[in-house]
């Protein structure tokens, strides 16, 4: 092999080398995309008053279902505690435009330009809050795999529970099972998208050398 082509060569693999990163960080994107979506969704559209109704119904059925009711007063609570962070969110967005303003009036660098991002914001939302939902929504994902396992298992005895409160678990364990396979075809599809095209360079990359060591 000439020196042209180890060269070429040499040059390839990094190439490659350099682009695991990028992929990484896709992915990594992804990810954090997929949680912070999750937040959301649970902190708007969950709003307070499907966390009332779980807390309630779950109240009035305490002792039914062998403990169904304990995991769904915790999911509601856990959901009631996310529903807090919009307007704390609110709140901290606006100190942080206060703040930018403040800097530019005493004629300072603003520490962030462009649109106002969740890193900045955290930096003025009080008590932690943002800490806490985030504990609370992992609270969550903890307690609704337990909450799944009970819930099909009574799924041919559940008669002994009452039709309200054995049915709401169910839609619960429902949407938690979409989601989580929803999730982890991301991963999937996520991990093809590293490994894949880093296999197949490589895979043309042995070819190519292949093919110089013949010619020469």
């Amino acid at each position: 092999m000439s020196v042209r082509d180890k060269y070429r060569s040499t040059f390839n693999e990094l190439q490659r080398a350099e682009s695991i990163p990028e992929r990484i960080s896709v992915f990594r994107r992804v990810w954090a995309w997929i949680i912070i979506a999750s937040q959301k969704v649970v902190a708007r559209f969950g709003f307070i008053v499907i966390p009332l109704y779980l807390i309630v119904l779950s109240i009035l059925n305490f002792n039914e279902c062998e403990g169904i009711p304990v995991l769904i007063l915790a999911i509601g609570i856990l959901m009631l505690i996310c529903t807090l962070y919009p307007p704390f969110y609110a709140y901290g967005k606006k100190k942080a435009l206060e703040d930018r303003q403040d800097r530019i009036n005493h004629h300072q660098t603003p520490l962030h330009e462009g649109e106002i991002e969740t890193e900045e914001v955290n930096k003025f939302i009080p008590c932690r809050m943002h800490r806490i939902c985030n504990a609370s929504f992992s609270f969550i994902l903890g307690v609704a795999p337990i909450l799944t396992y009970h819930t099909f298992r009574m799924f041919f005895s559940h008669d002994q529970c009452s039709f309200l409160m054995y049915w709401t678990a169910f839609c619960i364990c429902f949407i938690y099972s979409t989601w989580v396979l929803f999730l982890i075809l991301a991963c999937f599809l996520c991990c093809c998208f590293v490994t894949l095209p880093q296999c197949m360079s490589k895979c043309n990359g042995n070819n190519s050398e292949d093919v110089e060591t013949g010619n020469d």
